[in-house]
């Protein structure tokens, strides 16, 4: 995968200044051409179907919703485009629906192409060895672990009920799936509680991994130029709006 030789805190670290940056901006060409980047990315990367199918699951429901307060349910504006009762959409409204729309478009498209660049081990392995304390990384690793293996379960549970002749309503059979998986999971964290124990968690002292993170000072300077774009580049953009206003 293209994001493989690359240390997942320099892609964390770009995407967050981009999103920063493109937020404070708020130009919908620049939003656009970030979009454009992803996609081109992902297409490298070989993951361009993923990122499009989960990115519109979540960008089309928030963009709908933008329309219907902004355009559609909105009385501001004054270019009246179409008028049908209680519905007048106007242009001031499509207008401002179409940015926060992009708005979020970059956010979700960027956050759901680290997702799909970074390793999670690679991710893992590398809080490890910066200097955040263990617990950070012990809490990622469940995170990002531990969602999975209970999506798993969730089926499982559900296929068994299938195999019993369950017919009961959605919220029966929410409560009938709730309750097992509740039930593993704690079983799963009291199975999980000694073995931490015995292995002194958390380390006190210095702690040997064997896997290692590629990095390079390129890298780090790329980090620390993007944290610095994602402080200062929101400034730098609004701040002679403020001064003007």
């Amino acid at each position: 995968m293209a994001g493989s030789s690359l240390h997942p805190f320099t892609i964390l670290a770009v995407a967050a200044a981009v999103v920063a940056t493109t937020t404070a901006a708020g130009i919908w060409w620049i939003s656009a051409a970030v979009i454009t980047g992803c996609l081109v990315l992902a297409i490298r990367a070989h993951c361009a179907r993923k990122l499009v199918l989960l990115s519109c699951a979540i960008i089309l429901p928030a963009f709908t919703s933008q329309l219907l307060i902004h355009a559609v349910a909105a009385t501001h504006g004054t270019r009246i485009l179409l008028a049908a009762g209680p519905v007048t959409i106007t242009a001031e409204g499509l207008g401002l629906a179409a940015a926060l729309g992009l708005r979020t478009a970059v956010l979700v498209v960027a956050g759901i192409l680290c997702t799909l660049l970074i390793d999670r081990h690679q991710l893992v392995a590398a809080i490890d060895l910066s200097k955040a304390p263990p617990q950070l990384g012990y809490l990622v690793a469940a995170t990002l672990f531990l969602l999975p293996q209970l999506a798993g379960k969730q089926h499982a549970i559900g296929q068994a009920q299938q195999l019993r002749g369950v017919d009961a309503g959605w919220f029966q059979r929410l409560r009938l799936r709730s309750v097992p998986l509740v039930l593993g999971s704690l079983q799963d964290a009291a199975i999980r509680a000694p073995h931490l124990a015995a292995r002194g968690f958390p380390a006190t002292g210095s702690r040997t991994r064997w896997r290692t993170v590629p990095d390079s000072p390129c890298q780090r300077r790329i980090r620390y130029a993007a944290v610095a774009c994602t402080l200062l580049g929101p400034l730098a953009i609004l701040a002679p709006v403020w001064m003007g206003a």
